[in-house]
């Protein structure tokens, strides 16, 4: 800014060299008022979108004045001082949307080049060169405008990534933790509903299932603690052996197949290992079946797994408004762009759970 005032001096020498008192002192008003009006006008302009609204409102006003002050002293001071419009041309780059800008400095450009054919310059190449430098300038400060613009946006938008990176994790860690301790939790209530019955007249089966819940709290902890560093990722073939066990144990028959033989994906695996937890739990919790079915299916494309049992289609293992349970796994399906089918059987005795991952995708 105060570099450009250098441009002032020359017109400044020539109206003290060439111009009438009246018109001198017409000239110098008007200078000082352009220079302030543009100060005014550029200084705001800095400030894109941190700024209050009202001197974003300001900025027609102070384009417009800063307009006139322009054709006043291209009239009143000559041909000088139409190199002011270049100023103009900056200012309404700066501060107006592309949109007005752009046709706004055209007008400033044609208003330039009639000043300064009306000011009787011998180069006939003045007028074309003052239009086109003014579009340059006020091209050159929306440049500026839109630089400054998309920095803010970009920031913004950073500040908003790392709030949704900080909100996906918690919910990340929230759905972990739930599916941990739900399956482990339901395993606990189960045993020890057994071993209390079996205490007066089972003695030893009682504190073989006393073991067993010690055995699973101890596991929990250690899981939790694995949520906890992040490190933690399920396998299929252990998710399966406590499934089968923890359904045995309760008294349900399992008819489980082998885990795939090919090595999934990590991701792929994962998701199923969950698959296979979260269907376990929801048959120990809501559907008191008598036999579920557990099948994996592995192609070229997918990994498949369903889970059938013959209870009843409890609503609440269905439902997914909580944000937990299905909702959960549900998530986890989508991450990896799977598909999942949670609803009751065609039949209508029992549930099915089915679950499906693209291998290329899930890698």
């Amino acid at each position: 800014m105060l570099v450009s005032l250098v441009f002032f001096v020359g017109p400044v020498q020539g109206a003290f060299a060439g111009l009438p008192t009246g018109r001198l002192i017409a000239t110098l008003v008007l200078a000082v008022a352009f220079i302030a009006v543009y100060w005014r006008t550029m200084v705001g302009g800095w400030v894109i979108q941190d700024r209050r609204a009202d001197d974003e409102l300001s900025a027609p006003l102070l384009l417009a004045g800063l307009g006139a002050l322009a054709l006043a002293l291209s009239l009143v001071g000559g041909a000088d001082w139409c190199g002011i419009w270049c100023f103009v041309g900056a200012a309404l780059g700066l501060r107006m949307p592309r949109h007005l800008a752009i046709p706004l400095l055209f007008v400033a450009a044609a208003l330039s080049a009639a000043t300064v054919s009306l000011g009787g310059v011998d180069d006939a190449s003045a007028p074309i060169s003052l239009f086109i430098v003014t579009i340059g300038v006020g091209m050159l400060t929306g440049g500026f405008r839109r630089l400054r613009v998309v920095g803010n946006e970009l920031n913004q938008a950073r500040d908003e990534i790392g709030r949704l990176a900080v909100a996906d994790e918690r919910l990340r860690f929230a759905r972990d933790l739930h599916d941990l301790l739900g399956h482990s939790l339901s395993v606990i209530a189960l045993k020890s509903e057994l071993a209390n019955r079996l205490i007066q007249d089972r003695p030893d089966q009682a504190a073989e299932h006393m073991r067993d819940i010690e055995a699973v709290t101890r596991r929990a902890l250690s899981e939790v603690r694995e949520a906890v560093a992040g490190y933690r990722r399920p396998l299929l073939h252990a998710e399966l052996a406590g499934a089968r066990s923890t359904l045995t144990a309760a008294g349900i028959d399992v008819d489980a197949g082998a885990p795939p033989a090919v090595e999934l994906p990590p991701d792929a695996e994962a998701v199923l290992a969950w698959a296979v937890r979260e269907g376990a739990t929801n048959v120990l919790r809501h559907s008191e079946a008598s036999r579920v079915r557990i099948s994996f299916d592995v192609t070229r494309d997918d990994a498949t797994l369903t889970l059938t049992d013959d209870g009843r289609a409890c609503p609440d293992a269905q439902s997914a408004s909580d944000g937990t349970g299905l909702a959960g796994l549900a998530e986890r399906v989508a991450r990896v762009r799977g598909r999942l089918d949670a609803a009751p059987r065609d039949d209508g005795d029992g549930f099915r759970l089915h679950v499906t991952v693209p291998l290329e995708v899930a890698s």
